[in-house]
């Protein structure tokens, strides 16, 4: 697939920047729009593309705070990634795709759920690799919110304690801390840079609660057998249990290098088929 930075506008007229990966010489009308984790991983987006053989493009949008346009780390509002993502779905339709898939990586997929509660049409299907749906539900490891070491493949820092207290004092309405740093990420767009995320940009990730309402009809859940964050078969136990259907454990595979696992695309080929 041939790969090329470009922007889009949102409703409030930003220009957020977007990895569009064409796939040249099909006609396929279908567009897999992935939402990147806490790190935006763009390297394994890419490998991801070369691997992904179930038709049409696929878009990688950067949410806002990540990019060098926009203020590093945080957003306007909370839930403001809601709205940039109902507008980019917006954006891919009227370049004439007609067919929808919403997948989400890590963090991702609890941006994939927030969209979910709100408008379960707004896709035609949905994917989900490595969910890290929410910091509350007891299926982690017991060092994934600190994963800044030399043995996995993952980055980050989450002063967990700090978000908890905030999530609190949000509940009763109190708002003035909303712009205190809760994680570390490394700098994907300037090398040996942190970020710091805020508690704003943090919160607009996940929902409050996990839905108890059922899900999309067609989705479909993938995780590492290996995976640094999650414990796979506690989340196996408990995604089967709330959302009723069977997860596929990938053998020997971890949190990010899912993305471009060949057994893997030949299930999603599969689903979307």
């Amino acid at each position: 697939m041939k790969s090329e930075w470009k922007r889009y506008a949102a409703r409030d007229f930003s220009s957020l920047p977007y990895v569009h990966f064409k796939n040249e010489g099909h006609t396929n009308n279908r567009a897999f729009i992935m939402i990147h984790g806490v790190t935006a991983e763009v390297d394994h987006h890419e490998e991801m593309a070369r691997t992904y053989h179930a038709g049409g493009d696929i878009f990688l949008p950067i949410l806002r705070g990540y990019d060098n346009n926009h203020p590093k780390g945080d957003l306007d509002y909370i839930g403001q990634y809601d709205d940039d993502l109902f507008d980019f779905i917006h954006f891919v339709r009227k370049q004439g795709f007609t067919e929808i898939i919403l997948a989400g990586h890590s963090m991702g997929c609890a941006n994939l759920l927030r969209l979910i509660h709100k408008n379960k049409d707004a896709a035609d299907g949905y994917v989900f690799f490595a969910p890290y749906f929410h910091p509350g539900l007891p299926v982690y490891q017991d060092d994934a919110n600190e994963q800044f070491k030399p043995s996995t493949d993952v980055d980050y820092k989450v002063y967990s304690k700090k978000a908890t207290l905030l999530a609190v004092l949000q509940k009763m309405g109190i708002n003035r801390w909303n712009g205190q740093t809760v994680a570390i990420i490394p700098d994907e767009f300037n090398q040996g840079s942190l970020v710091h995320l805020t508690f704003r940009l943090l919160i607009s990730r996940f929902l409050e609660t996990m839905p108890n309402d059922e899900m999309p009809e067609r989705f479909m859940t993938f995780i590492g057998e290996d995976d640094e964050v999650i414990v796979s078969s506690k989340l196996q136990e408990w995604h089967e249990k709330t959302f009723k259907q069977k997860v596929m454990i990938i053998p020997g595979e971890d949190h990010n290098h899912l993305l471009h696992n060949e057994t893997v695309h030949q299930q999603l080929d599969k689903l979307l088929s």
